[in-house]
């Protein structure tokens, strides 16, 4: 993997295995679309959209689920990427996508984007289950809580 010592990792494997798959595709662009292979670069252009949107959808949920108080911000910047996942989805539809510029714009964007807003939800959400095992560790009964 091209970057792979500059890439951030959250050590928190839940979403660390989802950044991981991303790099790999985002690394893969280029040597994909080189190829001349249309296929597999049909379903690399499918993979890279539905996943990464996944990916989004996944984040969203866990913040959602732990009442983090950054998730608007989060959000937002999401849908920012989505944006421009789809600018770059109508280059590849017009035949004029540049490989190493969405490579590089993807790439840059979950390293960022990682290191400054992923870690503030992780931060978040490691405390609150902190928090749960605590209340286990004190004898609460969880089968009681309504």
């Amino acid at each position: 993997m091209a970057y792979q010592e500059e890439r951030y990792t959250l050590g928190f494997p839940e979403m660390d295995s989802q950044h991981e798959y991303l790099y790999d595709l985002f690394d893969s662009i280029e040597p994909v679309f080189t190829s001349g292979n249309l296929s597999a670069t049909e379903r690399l252009v499918h993979e890279i959209e539905h996943y990464f949107i996944f990916h989004c959808e996944c984040e969203e949920h866990l913040m959602r689920m732990y009442n983090t108080p950054s998730f608007a911000v989060h959000q937002s910047d999401h849908e920012r990427a989505q944006q421009k996942l789809l600018q770059f989805l109508d280059d590849y539809e017009a035949s004029r996508l540049n490989p190493a510029a969405m490579r590089i714009f993807f790439t840059g964007w979950l390293m960022e984007h990682s290191k400054l807003s992923d870690s503030e939800y992780v931060t978040w959400v490691k405390e609150c289950r902190k928090s749960f095992r605590g209340l286990r560790s004190a004898g609460t009964d969880f089968d009681h809580i309504d």
